[in-house]
This record gives C-alpha cells, sequence and structure tokens, in this order.
C-alpha cells in the first residue's frame, strides 16, 4: 500500500550576487510534501533559476543543492531543534579542478534547472524520532565569475525553510557493495572496476601506504615546528601534534591495497566519495582517473583523503577547507580546525611542493 502523502509548494527565493557584480543572481526554490509516511517517502525538489541577464555557471558542488549525491545539502531540525543524523556520503572535491573540467551547471537568463532529492539516503531519523521537520538548503554555492575564476557566492535575505512531519520508517536501510571481482594477482578487491582501473587502484594504494608510513617517520621525528606542519596544520603546540599523530597512527595501519573500490560513480567533478560509517569502502568517481599518481590532488592522496573520514579510523575528518589555497589559509587562521580537515592530511602527505 502507497503511502498517503499531501503536497504544498513552497518557495524559498534568495538573491546571489557576484562579489564584483550585481549581475549575476538567482532564485532557489524548495518543494516538498506536508507529510510522509516512512522515511523513503521524504523527497525534496530544488530548483534554481537565473533572474539575471548573463549566463550563469554554478559547480555542481557534492554539498550544493545541483548535487544528485546524498551529500549533507540540508539541515534536517525537529522541533525541538535537533538536528537528524546525516549518513549520506563525504567527498573529495576540488573546485578549480571541476572548473577546468567543466563540471557545473549552465544556466541562461531566465532558465531553470532543478534536482530532486532523496532525503532518506544522506539522514537518520531515528534518535530524533517521529514529528515535524524544518528542512532548509545550503546557501553556500561556487560558481564561476565574469573571468572564469571560482567564487564562493552565498545567499542572502530572509531564511525560508519547509516543514514537513515524517512518521513511520525514520530510517532506510542500506547494502553497501560487495566485490565483482578480486584479482589473483593483485589484492585489490573492486566492484565494476575495468583491468585497467583495478592496476592504477593497485598502484594507488601501494602509494598511498607508503605516504602515510613516510609521514609517520616524519612526525615521530618532530620535535619543533618545521614548514611543512605549518603549511597545513598552522602553529606547532604538543596537543596539536599529538592529535594529527593520532589519526595518522590509524591511517598507518591499514593496507589501503587491500580497500574495495566501487568504480560506478559517474559525477565527473568528483574524486572519490565514501560511506564514513563503512570503512574500508571507497567511491572512485571520474576526476580520480585525471588526476597524477603522486603531488598534487594525486590518486594516492585521494585515497588517502577519503580515509581520514572514516569514523571507525581515529578523530573522523571533516572539509572544512578544499583545495591547497583554502587549507594554507586554514591552517594560518584557524589551525584547530586545520588538524581536523581531510585535505590538510593530504596535502600534508603529497608534500608537494617539497617543504622541510
Amino acid at each position: 500500500m502507497l503511502a498517503l502523502q499531501v503536497y504544498h509548494v513552497l518557495t524559498m527565493v534568495v538573491f546571489v550576487f557576484a562579489a564584483s557584480s550585481n549581475t549575476h543572481n538567482f532564485t532557489l526554490q524548495i518543494r516538498g510534501p506536508t507529510s510522509v509516511t516512512n522515511i523513503e517517502n521524504l523527497r525534496i525538489t530544488a530548483t534554481i533559476t537565473n533572474i539575471g541577464d548573463e549566463d550563469l555557471k554554478l559547480l555542481n558542488d557534492p554539498t550544493s543543492p545541483l548535487s544528485t549525491l546524498p551529500g549533507d545539502i540540508f539541515t534536517v531540525v525537529n522541533s525541538a531543534g535537533t538536528a537528524a543524523q546525516f549518513k549520506g556520503i563525504v567527498a573529495k572535491y576540488v573546485p578549480d579542478v571541476a572548473a577546468k573540467i567543466g563540471a557545473f551547471t549552465v544556466l541562461k537568463p531566465h532558465e531553470s534547472a532543478s534536482v530532486h532529492h532523496d532525503l532518506s539516503d544522506a539522514y537518520d531519523l531515528t534518535a530524533t524520532g517521529a514529528g515535524t521537520y524544518t528542512i532548509t538548503p545550503r546557501d553556500v554555492f561556487y560558481a564561476l565569475n565574469e573571468q572564469d575564476q571560482v567564487s564562493t557566492w552565498r545567499a542572502y535575505g530572509p531564511s525560508t525553510s519547509i516543514q514537513i512531519n515524517v512518521d513511520g520508517r525514520l530510517v532506510k536501510s542500506r547494502t553497501p557493495p560487495s566485490a565483482s571481482s578480486k584479482s589473483l594477482k593483485k589484492r585489490i578487491i573492486h566492484n565494476h572496476c575495468t583491468d585497467i582501473q583495478e592496476w592504477d587502484l593497485g598502484l594507488a594504494g601501494d602509494q598511498a601506504n607508503k605516504y602515510t608510513a613516510s609521514a609517520m617517520v616524519y612526525l615521530d621525528s618532530l620535535s619543533t615546528p618545521t614548514e611543512r606542519w605549518n603549511a597545513w596544520f598552522g602553529s606547532w603546540t604538543f596537543d596539536r601534534q599529538a592529535t594529527v599523530r593520532y589519526q595518522m597512527a590509524f591511517l598507518a595501519n591499514n593496507n589501503f591495497e587491500s580497500y574495495l573500490y566501487d568504480c560506478t560513480c559517474q559525477d565527473k567533478g568528483v574524486y572519490a566519495y565514501v560511506y564514513p560509517q563503512e570503512p574500508g569502502t571507497i567511491y572512485i568517481c571520474p576526476a580520480f582517473w585525471g588526476a597524477h599518481k603522486t603531488g598534487t590532488d594525486s590518486r594516492a592522496g585521494t585515497i588517502i583523503h577519503e580515509a581520514t573520514h572514516f569514523a571507525a579510523y581515529g578523530d573522523e575528518a571533516s572539509d572544512w577547507a578544499l583545495g591547497q589555497g583554502a587549507c594554507l589559509d586554514l591552517a594560518k587562521n584557524d589551525p584547530d580546525k586545520a588538524i581536523h580537515n581531510a585535505d590538510s592530511y593530504e596535502y600534508f602527505m603529497e608534500d608537494d611542493p617539497r617543504r622541510a
């Protein structure tokens, strides 16, 4: 029997302006049911419309309403003000790289794009219970300005959300992927990867092992601040070093060649993603294959980045900053976040350019 759903349309209109011009602006409309029985029916549609007089280029960031991946795109809060547990994906994503390979949505003046979101893939309401939830979309977008440079545009104006009553089942079960093949010659376990991809993943896993082992040796010899430490983790203290070493130790105890790699992701702007509660499984996306074997934003570094997100591997890292420039700024301005930032660990281990 199908669950009864009563629908309404509620419009959220926000105007977003480029830092250098007010000619680029758009509206964001979200709509969904007023009530649902069972979380599988908790679906929302986000529609973005260009109301400016020039083309608009918005990146399909995995935490943006334009993404089709189950990222942390919405805040989902019950009537007591408690946020629902996020159980979706976290991704390795570099805005500048995504822009270069054309992983963005182009909206001509007065043109719209709609994306459907199944919130049951990303949120678990078990702890917060049945009842009315206020749902608000993320209001920060990566966009290309007139010079085709990546800018961050934030929505402004009155905050508008939709409220949906949810009862019945409060969590959707998920079946992790299983291996479709395991090579007799190599230890890589994979799902829907070609022979060439399997080989490349073996090389990347081996290099990731070398990166983590080398980083542990470096950290164990560290007694005073160094250029490399300061670049990625900011001002040095014993407590910060202990935190980083704790995380590194978990990573170094991994054998990245024995992970399960799933090659079914088709989002070309994303390198890879994981479900933090499923350690040892990494979903490989198209940007990964365009990366170098070593160096900045490498294949090996991507594997390390994703492993830092696993809840079982020490202190689960977040994505406070993406890309080298943002991570350098984070280390300088907020080292306590830098030591919990996934890209910061990756860049520390890739050490490109090399620092003493």
